[in-house]
């Protein structure tokens, strides 16, 4: 097997990480959305705070459009979908047409969904078209080193936003596990202790440090 170049390896993780944010961070949102349609307000000033971002909106809906929609807004999911597509462009030859026609799919499904007043039915689209990326991905890239990078890319902005929202917290011991397991199978290097913390708290029942294991999570990488 060929050694991934370091410039591949970054596009590699950064399509997982990026493909995993926008598919996450629509799920939290459509959750939020109906909420919202129900008459109830957002509390994006927190979630601004856990994500790290800064707090530009007026209000529930402004949030809602802006943080989803806004393409002048660098931490919005539709710059996400933006970055991802940008890295599958750069990856054609080794992800296929096929599998970069997903996220192109997505990158159009996000587009429509911008326009519409109701944009429920089409971000159920862009998850779908990312979830029909993966398993065309899984087929498509020989390379199982090149796999293994991407979805480990996947795992790490899926626990980030995990402990950033203390979301689905039932399932973040099975989720340290299994980025644990698959970080062994790519060619990148994980920073020790780094690695060491997340092991350990991949062991104990309950989570004793979340900033501490945030931290890890996100410097696990130097990519």
């Amino acid at each position: 097997m060929d050694t991934i170049t370091l410039s591949k390896q970054n596009r590699l993780f950064w399509l997982g990480r990026y493909s995993e944010r926008v598919y996450s961070s629509i799920q939290v949102m459509m959750a939020d959305y109906d909420d919202l349609i129900d008459g109830a307000g957002m509390d994006y000033r927190s979630f601004c705070r856990k994500m790290g971002i800064p707090c530009i909106y007026e209000g529930s809906e402004d949030f809602f459009r802006r943080y989803l929609f806004d393409s002048q807004n660098p931490h919005s999911v539709y710059a996400s979908v933006e970055a991802m597509l940008g890295n599958g462009m750069v990856l054609r030859e080794t992800i296929g047409s096929p599998t970069l026609s997903y996220l192109q799919m997505a990158h159009s499904a996000m587009e429509l969904a911008a326009r519409s007043e109701s944009p429920a039915v089409e971000l159920q689209w862009v998850l779908d078209d990312i979830m029909a990326f993966r398993g065309s991905f899984d087929d498509a890239v020989e390379e199982e080193s090149a796999r293994n990078i991407t979805k480990t890319g996947g795992m790490i902005e899926r626990l980030s936003l995990m402990l950033r929202l203390d979301w689905h917290p039932e399932r973040l011991k099975q989720e340290l596990q299994k980025l644990l397991n698959r970080l062994y199978k790519t060619e990148l290097s994980p920073q020790p202790e780094a690695l060491q913390t997340i092991a350990n708290q991949a062991l104990v029942e309950r989570c004793t440090d979340r900033v501490a294991l945030l931290n890890s999570i996100e410097s696990l990488f130097c990519i």
